[in-house]
């Protein structure tokens, strides 16, 4: 671990170099996050702030868990309180509309629909793609997406209408995109992951949806195939998880937003060009996995797509017009002007 050490610094060095610690290796073309503009907007003033944020499973999470046990909170003065007992981005932002958090992390089609619903707050950072996947037996015959037509799915959380699960909002567009009718033409059945087993012998359900970790041990241990993720083809490229911060704080506090991507950023970067070692920090946190398979899970993973500013607007405009495809946004809307309302640049680049 101790080629991942970074080296300690003081607090003016901090404020002057963190534009370069923001720079975000592993993705290439127009994706690739450039260094932030050196101007006051992009600095951190080395205050020290207590924020709270909120995350579905964070102990599961490689870029908090990086940003902890590296200091990296720390050296941006920042005290990070994780809200525990979250079990999915509805709970995560049930804290922020109830402003017992900052912040969240969390599914970017977690995020939309709530932000269209009133939920108070702005997207800052994209965070990582994606690690949901839809798996199948192997035996199975279904080969492609249309063949899921009539069959049900299982998934931990079924719930539907316009804050359903982000796995199956990501899926539900992608079945659109063939045709299907989501709501129609599949059944999603809440089952948990720990009787997916018993719901596909008895042919209860067809396929299965979830994300990482939990998806991943549940293709391992009942040796599944995986019909289509959220790496698929151009969706690698796109980030799947969002930083958001409660409007109130971005007026009254930019420069503690400034500190947080930054930070996140850093250790996005950490976890992107350090696999292996953030893998071993990681499977702390999951005695049911060894090593070695958190290793591949992660290396299966897009750790380097990480945007602000711009680039991440244009891939917010993107999934609007995906959710009007499944009809959660009015066809009239400007996907990109929804865009620019629900996001904000505190980072320059």
């Amino acid at each position: 671990m101790a080629a991942f050490e970074p080296p300690k610094v003081g607090r003016r060095a901090i404020v002057g170099g963190a534009v370069g610690l923001a720079v975000v290796g592993g993705l290439v073309g127009r994706n690739q996050l450039r260094h932030p503009h050196r101007d006051k907007t992009s600095r951190p003033d080395g205050r020290f702030r207590r924020l709270v944020l909120a995350c579905p499973h964070p102990a599961h999470d490689p870029v908090l868990i990086v940003a902890q046990r590296q200091g990296i909170f720390a050296r941006y003065n920042l005290d990070i309180v994780l809200l525990g007992g979250l079990t999915s981005g509805q709970d995560a932002l049930d804290r922020v509309r109830d402003a017992h958090a900052d912040g969240a992390i969390a599914p970017v089609l977690s995020w939309l629909p709530r932000l269209m619903a009133g939920l108070d707050g702005r997207l800052v950072a994209g965070l990582q793609s994606g690690s949901a996947r839809l798996l199948v037996d192997r035996k199975s015959s279904i080969k492609r997406i249309e063949d899921l037509f009539h069959k049900s799915i299982g998934m931990a959380d079924a719930r539907g209408g316009p804050f359903a699960s982000a796995d199956r909002l990501f899926f539900s567009i992608m079945m659109r995109r063939k045709g299907m009718d989501p709501n129609r033409d599949v059944t999603w059945t809440q089952v948990a992951p720990a009787d997916f087993r018993t719901a596909l012998a008895s042919r209860e359900i067809q396929a299965v949806v979830g994300h990482d970790p939990v998806i991943w041990q549940v293709r391992d241990s009942l040796h599944l195939q995986e019909l289509a993720s959220s790496m698929t083809g151009s969706y690698g490229t796109r980030v799947t998880r969002a930083l958001g911060l409660r409007h109130e704080l971005l007026q009254s506090d930019p420069a503690a937003a400034v500190s947080l991507v930054l930070a996140l950023q850093e250790a996005a970067q950490t976890v992107a060009r350090h696999l292996d070692d953030a893998a071993s920090m990681l499977a702390d946190e999951l005695p049911d996995m060894d090593l070695a398979t958190v290793g591949r899970m992660l290396h299966a993973e897009g750790h380097g797509v990480h945007l602000i500013g711009e680039e991440l607007r244009e891939q917010i405009a993107q999934y609007f017009d995906e959710l009007k495809l499944i009809g959660l946004v009015p066809d009239e809307q400007d996907s990109a002007k929804l865009a620019r309302r629900f996001c904000d640049t505190v980072v320059h680049a």
